[in-house]
């Protein structure tokens, strides 16, 4: 979650899903058909306009709007003092003490929250008989609500339980709200990594360099040409290992083999993984076909296991290896932890509380691996401030 816009995507055995169509900007209720379709491998995620510049208003049914215009980084928010003259989220934060001047942007950015506080109460607070504060509080609840709500729309297009999984929010807005959206989607772990705010950037100098090649080639699983298959598929692994060859030329290269797979006379293909082997003949047929009415029962709910399979497109994607070994437990609190005491307090707007109250502020780098902190708190570093809403504690 940055400037303009929030991504949502599910992340198993630490691998993200991976989509050949990507909607830009839905705007109607987060649902398919509502933004820019685009032909491209990408990530499979949905993209909404809630950012820290989403622009806040009251529209004509004296409802609170949020984005999905964005104020951006120039002019910005109010706050930022740099000629922004629409409420924003940002705003809404520094209303409620959620972001500390004097750490901001490593204080290179000199928020101004009466500023902010007179553009919610002009834009907000008066059409609704709202005080500033309240202003701030509908604004925030309602750009977390917005995320819930595209989170759930996504989940059940995926055939996932979001409650079941932990959520990681980066960029510089996400820590502030992920606390909260966590709440709202029963999610009880959320983890935020280093450097967050700047985990876009991080992420593109890190990630494996990658090719896909992708082919069309109808054919019906139950009478598949095992050989033209495979001479396809070995065409296709040439082409990405000798494309990522160009980048990265050391090192060890994986592939991952995937048929589109569909129901005889649909329009939508499902990604089915192909053994590493090369495509036999029963075996193989018989475990695509095994995975992919699993997969589609995930997602739809049901099979349809009297219908011909069709094969419609084959892919391969060589990519280099993932030098960040992935962790193998998230933190848990032993006896050997004691809790974190800071200096620092800021009157911060509890919800629960409907009032300002005194909240520690620690600094990140000053944690070390043996301290916890519970809630209420904030946790600020040189990109951004992680909330600690008053529910997570240590278990």
């Amino acid at each position: 979650m940055g400037d303009t816009t929030a991504k949502i995507c599910f992340i198993d055995d630490y691998q993200p899903q991976i989509s050949r169509n990507f909607e830009f900007g839905r705007v109607h209720r987060y649902q398919k058909g509502s933004g820019l379709p685009i032909r491209i491998p990408v990530i499979e995620m949905v993209e909404i306009g809630a950012s820290g510049g989403s622009i806040a208003r009251v529209d004509t049914l004296q409802r609170i709007q949020v984005g999905p215009d964005s104020a951006g980084s120039e002019p910005g928010p109010v706050s930022y003092g740099l000629g922004g003259t629409q409420a924003t989220v940002t705003d809404a934060n520094a209303v409620l003490g959620r972001l500390d001047p004097a750490r901001f942007a490593r204080g290179k950015v000199a928020l101004n929250i009466e500023a902010a506080q007179q553009a919610l109460t002009a834009q907000i607070g008066a059409p609704l008989g709202y005080s500033a504060q309240l202003a701030a509080l509908s604004v925030a609840e309602i750009v977390a609500e917005n995320m819930a709500n595209a989170a759930r729309v996504h989940a059940s297009e995926q055939g996932k339980h979001v409650e079941h999984y932990t959520l990681i929010a980066f960029g510089g807005a996400a820590p502030l709200q992920a606390a909260r959206l966590a709440r709202k989607l029963g999610i009880n772990r959320v983890v935020i990594p280093r450097s967050a705010g700047v985990g876009s950037a991080l992420g593109f100098l890190w990630a494996p360099i990658a090719y896909q090649a992708v082919h069309s080639f109808y054919q019906r699983l139950d009478g598949v040409n095992h050989d033209e298959v495979n001479a396809l598929l070995a065409g296709l692994t040439e082409q990405a290992i000798a494309t990522v060859r160009q980048a990265a030329p050391q090192g060890d290269i994986q592939v991952q083999r995937i048929v589109y797979l569909r129901y005889s006379g649909q329009r939508h293909e499902v990604p089915i993984e192909l053994p590493d082997s090369a495509v036999q003949a029963q075996q193989t047929v018989h475990l695509l076909q095994t995975r992919f009415a699993q997969r589609y029962r995930e997602l739809y709910g049901r099979s349809l296991d009297h219908v011909p399979v069709e094969a419609i497109s084959w892919s391969v994607t060589a990519s280099t290896h993932d030098d960040l070994a992935p962790a193998t437990a998230l933190w848990t609190p032993s006896n050997t932890h004691t809790a974190a005491s800071s200096p620092h307090q800021r009157q911060v707007y509890q919800i629960e509380e409907n009032a300002f109250t005194a909240t520690p502020r620690h600094e990140r780098t000053a944690l070390t691996q043996e301290q916890y902190v519970s809630g209420t708190a904030l946790v600020v570093e040189e990109e951004t401030t992680t909330v600690v809403d008053s529910v997570f504690r240590p278990p």
